[in-house]
């Protein structure tokens, strides 16, 4: 009968590193997970929009009579967005000289998925989509939204 030394590692069901390096990997898959705990949605999103204004809520839906989707606040940044709809006078959003009926439905910096109105988005003109994000309508099987 042979014994071996006590330098010398076995292979078992570990593999060659032995329990503490699965035990790493569980730490490493866990922590990657816990990290993506949030996921935003089902695909990826359409275009981006850039929000100008400061301290823009983002909402659970189209209107700012709905809950927020977060605390975060966004301020001069671009953002991912899946789609965007009109909210009707139900979702009308008045800022100074500028007023829109559509909302954008966005990915946070954060990875929150919600609602902006278009008032706070780049490029559009009073009461009309913005560009870099598809319009919805309901029925359209082309236009991809995430309905939280």
């Amino acid at each position: 009968m042979t014994h071996s030394s006590p330098t010398t590692r076995r292979r078992g069901r570990f593999g060659s590193a032995g329990p503490r390096s699965l035990a790493g990997l569980l730490l490493a898959v866990a922590s990657i997970l816990m990290a993506g705990a949030q996921p935003a949605a089902a695909h990826p999103p359409s275009g981006s929009v850039h929000v100008w204004a400061s301290d823009v809520r983002v909402r659970t839906c189209q209107s700012t009579s709905c809950s927020l989707a977060t605390t975060e606040r966004l301020t001069n940044v671009r953002v991912q967005a899946y789609c965007q709809m009109d909210g009707g006078e139900a979702g009308r959003v008045r800022d100074g000289a500028y007023t829109n009926t559509y909302w954008v439905q966005i990915i946070t910096p954060g990875r929150t998925l919600g609602w902006i109105s278009a008032v706070y988005a780049s490029g559009g003109s009073n009461n009309s989509p913005v560009p870099g994000a598809p319009v919805y309508a309901p029925g359209d099987e082309t236009v991809d939204c995430e309905f939280i």
